[in-house]
């Protein structure tokens, strides 16, 4: 291990340690911090919010710049808590409440795998911790996510030290020894492999199309003409998967997530790809519109839109 990753990695470690509650009171101090101090993309932040909220009064989209940093205050400091956290701390915290446990029962009575799509809302690094979500009483049963059938899907980030960092997050809790942890590249070589396993793959898919995607499609986001990669749809589509949507949302109690499967199709076969596209940023939409601070506004979503407009 380098000496550089030890301190990253140790430092994290001390601070997961602390109690759930002192990382969302500090989160405030952070997500000012990055807002003022660091002012951490704040142009790309802004300029993303007044293209997607045209019509909202000036004072109203200044007051969404502020619930996103004080968000991304929070997913902060909730991952670095998740870090190093132990199974037991994650189901005593149920910093993650599943809505609709049986819908991933049902899905996989019915498919030979499911597709889930999320975006990057909410706190979606927190997903790695699906087998200790908190479900409604006597609803265990009904609950599909298992260590064995899910496979968390990931693009390889630029620094390899950083990649490595947080895979070992990611997987605290599943183990470093969990074998469904699948670069995209990979994904369709582990769905022929396991057709018919009633697997469930979940990956985040609402990121602007990297420099060598070869799946592009057109969309429309938040108002906006988009380009988005579709290869989880187009796999579904090709060999009759389902397809769900993710949608984790804020507790109205302002600390931890709401997890809801919204299913787009049962048999993504009868249905276009650009249609589950189009439907699945129909979702995300609507969960944006309903609470926009939750956002990631920070990643360079409609960056070709915007050059291209100015």
């Amino acid at each position: 291990m380098s000496i550089q990753k030890a301190i990253i990695q140790g430092t994290m470690a001390v601070l997961s340690a602390l109690p759930l509650r002192l990382h969302w009171a500090s989160a405030h101090l952070v997500g000012w911090i990055a807002m003022h101090l660091v002012r951490y993309r704040r142009k790309v932040v802004e300029e993303n919010i007044d293209r997607s909220f045209p019509d909202a009064p000036e004072h109203l989209r200044k007051r969404y710049v502020r619930d996103f940093y004080r968000h991304f205050g929070r997913l902060v400091c909730e991952t670095i808590w998740f870090s190093h956290t132990t199974a037991r701390r994650m189901e005593r915290s149920q910093i993650v409440s599943a809505v609709n446990p049986e819908e991933s029962a049902r899905l996989q009575s019915v498919a030979p795998g499911t597709i889930i799509l999320a975006g990057h809302y909410a706190n979606w690094e927190l997903l790695f911790g699906f087998e200790h979500f908190a479900l409604p009483e006597g609803s265990a049963d009904s609950y599909a996510f298992k260590r064995s059938n899910v496979a968390m899907v990931y693009k390889k980030l630029n620094s390899p030290l950083w990649d490595e960092i947080f895979r070992e997050c990611r997987l605290r809790l599943l183990g470093t020894d969990f074998e469904n942890y699948i670069e995209s590249a990979g994904i369709l070589r582990h769905v022929v492999e396991h057709r018919g396993d009633g697997y469930f793959y979940m990956f985040d898919t609402d990121q602007r199309p990297y420099a060598n995607a070869k799946a592009v499609m057109d969309v429309e986001f938040m108002g906006q003409p988009a380009q988005t990669m579709y290869a989880g749809a187009g796999v579904a589509h090709k060999y009759g998967l389902a397809v769900s949507y993710l949608s984790m949302t804020r507790k109205p109690s302002g600390k931890g997530y709401l997890c809801e499967l919204k299913t787009i199709c049962d048999d993504a076969s009868k249905m276009e790809v650009q249609q589950i596209m189009d439907e699945f940023y129909r979702f995300l939409e609507a969960d944006i519109r309903k609470d926009p601070g939750e956002y990631l506004w920070s990643h360079k979503r409609w960056k070709l839109v915007n050059k291209n407009t100015k």
